[in-house]
């Protein structure tokens, strides 16, 4: 009787670890017309559980204004199928109102991250409104083995689950099909086994038992006490929770990500990306999958910002006359609010100003009929008020040289550098690692001898027009350690002793690049040094011809170290625009509106007669102004 007891005692404990931990489900939220947002939280409740935080999107595939919509193929990219873009890009390019990133995909220059653009091919079928973009492929060609699990659609979203495509189903009529590695629940009922040792950041697919719905799913991960990742039972399980039968799981990892669009079409991410956490941007992808939807029903509609550098200009229609006014501020708590415009009027304008410059507001439109409310949110950035100018690129070409410089001053614009080692363009290193691109210049010795501990860089560079108010912004690869010099005067310093501490030779570097990431020490295209200059900073920048100077120092062992040195340069400077003067009309109620502030409202009855322009009494400085009974009136702005 003995075994059995100790068997029945194991049970009795694995099952108090499993239920130990609290999974809830969060209501649906609608987000659009046919597409509602429900979270996901497993709450750890004993030391070891795991935590787990999920997203799912219910598309309602029976909503006539619901399309599906995956990356389309790339018609010059050779044997590769599709162009490389993260799923912000993706929503914002195509106009979705939510997408994930999709497909398990290879790309044309190896693993890791790449840049924008960069020519993929996709793992398994991918149709993207009719067109091929990926064969079904039924050979382990790649690192996830079989693809053999796929979700297709047609024209009017009937879905098909294919859990295993092999041989593969047809496609005649199917305009939208993505495929995943494994199908993770089939009628209903999980196809893994629990890996509690394989936890990461999950995207899946699924659908409904009766094909109504479409769940696209994320799982964070990697992000202790915000949720540790989900194995494939996990994954399916929570799928489940939200309401598939069948399902398939795509690419996940650092790839997973959720977001949805604004009222003005820009993303807004969901999800917490573990990319996003440790990169500071989403990762760019092979393939995407997004949904096009109707905004929800409602009496406000056509809501628009046109954002100024210190204003802002909000329009909206209601259904019916109603009065308007709109709340605003740096959070979701608001803090101001314009004006009540009390007439009853189906079109809506109020100015918002006195803002900061390059600075996000959130905003609610508010306007009430017969005693009834109705709102809408939103958010908008200001401009800088800033033009942008490239003054170089990174593969800028810049005079190098190893030997000791203390003493001598080699930053002056004057000094003679003819007699240094060379001259090349961007990045200029001594490097081995794939990942730290583009290598266009080896510096002396060959990697694997021993270096140098400071390496001394120049190049010119012209700045036409004015330098009044003007900002630059470096964008670097620095390995390890830099000091900036602008036409001889120190303007900067990353990963050195502070100031006032001197620069020599022989000092070192305080620290290496990409900080805290798994490729710490290599100056990864991923985490680049980006700094801006303004201000007193600035006073040596000059019209016509600017010397920038750089040393670049080693942290770590001389005898096995590396260099690297690139830099991307950019002039910001002012720019005034003029505003543009507009008038509403509706039921003889009048309304001049304008963006931007300092200008002042002026009237003529006649603009032909000379000197025949006057201020409006007031004087109205501000958006909008409301006309009473004016006649035949002229108006426009004076700055």
């Amino acid at each position: 009787m003995k075994p059995p007891l100790v068997v029945c005692l194991s049970l009795l404990l694995a099952c108090g670890c499993a239920q130990a931990a609290t999974v809830t489900v969060g209501p649906w939220t609608p987000l659009f017309k046919g597409v509602e947002l429900a979270s996901g939280w497993q709450q750890a409740q004993l030391p070891g559980e795991i935590e787990q935080r999920a997203l799912c999107l219910r598309v309602d595939l029976m909503d006539p204004d619901i399309e599906l919509f995956t990356t389309p193929k790339c018609t010059n990219c050779g044997s590769y199928e599709t162009l490389a873009e993260n799923t912000s890009h993706f929503l914002e390019q195509y106009g979705l109102q939510v997408a994930i990133n999709g497909a398990f995909y290879a790309s044309s220059s190896g693993p890791g991250d790449v840049p924008l653009g960069t020519p993929e091919d996709v793992y398994g079928l991918a149709i993207s409104r009719g067109v091929m973009v990926s064969p079904n492929q039924t050979t382990p060609a790649n690192p996830q083995g079989y693809i053999l699990a796929v979700l297709m659609f047609t024209t009017n979203n009937q879905a098909i689950f294919v859990p295993t495509n092999n041989p593969p189903a047809s496609i005649q009529g199917i305009y939208t099909a993505i495929a995943g590695n494994k199908a993770l629940l089939i009628n209903g009922t999980n196809q893994m086994v629990p890996t509690p040792n394989d936890l990461d950041p999950r995207t899946a697919l699924g659908v409904s038992a009766d094909r109504r719905y479409l769940y696209l799913l994320t799982i964070d991960g990697r992000q202790p006490g915000w949720s540790s990742g989900a194995d494939y039972y996990d994954t399916g399980e929570w799928l489940k929770r939200f309401g598939a039968s069948d399902g398939i799981n795509v690419d996940g990892g650092g790839s997973t990500t959720m977001v949805m669009a604004d009222c003005l079409g820009k993303s807004i991410r969901l999800n917490r990306s573990s990319f996003v956490a440790a990169y500071g941007r989403e990762r760019i992808v092979g393939h995407n999958f997004g949904v096009y939807a109707k905004p929800l029903p409602g009496p406000i509609k056509h809501l628009t910002v046109v954002p100024g550098r210190t204003t802002a200009l909000i329009t909206w229609l209601t259904d019916v006359p109603a009065t308007g006014q709109v709340e605003y501020g740096l959070t979701t708590n608001y803090g101001s609010i314009t004006p009540l415009d009390s007439r009853l009027l189906r079109r809506h304008v109020a100015s918002l100003s006195g803002l900061s410059r390059g600075s996000n507001y959130y905003f609610r439109v508010r306007s009430t009929a017969a005693g009834q409310e109705w709102t809408a949110a939103c958010q908008f950035t200001t401009l800088s008020g800033l033009v942008a100018t490239e003054l170089f690129g990174l593969t800028k070409s810049w005079r190098y040289t190893t030997n000791n410089l203390d003493g001598v001053n080699w930053k002056a614009p004057g000094y003679d550098d003819a007699g240094w080692l060379g001259e090349g363009p961007g990045l200029l290193c001594v490097e081995n690692s794939a990942s730290v691109r583009p290598k266009n210049t080896a510096l002396p010795p060959p990697y694997g001898q021993t270096i140098s501990r400071t390496y001394y860089f120049r190049t010119h560079f012209t700045v036409t027009g004015t330098v009044a108010g003007a900002s630059l912004t470096f964008s670097n690869y620095i390995d390890d350690g830099a000091v900036f010099y602008l036409n001889g005067v120190e303007v900067y310093r990353v990963r050195m002793p502070a100031a006032p501490n001197p620069i020599t030779y022989s000092t070192a570097a305080t620290g290496v690049p990409c900080a805290g990431t798994a490729q710490a020490g290599d100056a990864l295209p991923t985490c680049p040094d980006v700094f801006t200059l303004s201000g007193s900073v600035l006073t040596n920048l000059v019209q016509g011809d600017n010397l920038l100077a750089v040393e670049v120092h080693n942290y770590g062992t001389l005898s096995s170290g590396d260099i690297v040195f690139g830099c991307a340069l950019l002039l910001h400077r002012p720019v005034i625009t003029a505003p543009r003067l507009d008038l509403w009309l509706e039921d003889g109620h009048g309304t001049l509106f304008w963006n931007e502030e300092g200008f002042t409202l002026q009237q003529s009855p006649d603009p032909a007669a000379p000197d025949s322009w006057s201020d409006v009494p007031g004087p109205v400085t501000r958006s909008p102004y409301t006309l009473t009974n004016p006649g035949t009136m002229f108006y426009r702005l004076r700055n």
